[in-house]
């Protein structure tokens, strides 16, 4: 099986245009979309799963409808906040049922016997490492099929995370994958082997404008010193 792991697009916060947790995207965040709408509108997905934050809302909607999909709401690809324990913050989210009342092409997901519960905005470090690993076991099993292609939509860290714990083990540092806004990290499991196909791959956001904290430029190229503010 294939799994596509796609970052959010720019989002207001990104741009520096809001400071909330849960804020919608960009007008460059929009273009990347309609970006990855041309990129998957005819891969043979067979499902789309999003965390529940309304830039990852926005970015997977416009995908899965032109693919004929619903998305599947997972809390394993929640934002992961970085803050210390204790920090008072408020993510933002309302409870799932308020959530899909207001987009008709989410469902919660079906295999998730909840309940649907989003990890606080303090989670430690522990938190979303079990969190993705828990997914990546999920995926293995639920999609066998050497052809089951299915794509998510979630946040920088929980992408990184995913990916390790793909591949194996034990979590490195937390910067030892790069995942920029609309990039595409691919996976795969076949034959019991799991492997990293491509990380970060940008081609298709080629001749969009790069957002502010990128670390490729507008052809493409990769900065040899990143922005400041790059997490």
């Amino acid at each position: 099986m294939l799994v596509y792991a796609v970052r959010h697009a720019e989002s207001l916060t990104n741009a520096g245009q809001d400071d909330g947790l849960n804020t919608g995207l960009s007008p460059l965040g929009k273009r990347q979309v309609q970006a990855l709408v041309r990129r998957f509108g005819a891969a043979q997905i067979t499902a789309v799963y999003s965390s529940p934050y309304l830039r990852c809302i926005e970015t997977a909607v416009p995908i899965a409808g032109a693919l004929h999909f619903p998305v599947r709401l997972r809390s394993e690809l929640c934002e992961y906040h970085h803050l210390d324990a204790g920090t008072p913050a408020d993510i933002n989210l309302d409870p799932i049922d308020m959530i899909v009342k207001r987009h008709a092409d989410l469902l919660p997901c079906p295999d998730d016997p909840g309940p649907f519960e989003w990890p606080p905005a303090d989670e430690p470090d522990a938190g979303v490492i079990a969190r993705t690993k828990a997914f990546a076991a999920y995926l293995k099993k639920r999609w066998q099929n050497p052809q089951d292609t299915v794509l998510i939509i979630s946040h920088g860290s929980p992408i990184a995370r995913l990916v390790e714990a793909w591949l194996i083990d034990q979590p490195g540092p937390w910067f030892r994958f790069i995942i920029d806004n609309g990039a595409v990290t691919a996976l795969r499991c076949h034959e019991g082997v799991s492997s990293l196909v491509c990380l970060n791959e940008i081609s298709h956001l080629q001749g969009l404008p790069p957002p502010q904290h990128a670390h490729f430029q507008e052809d493409g190229s990769i900065k040899p010193v990143p922005a400041p503010g790059c997490w």
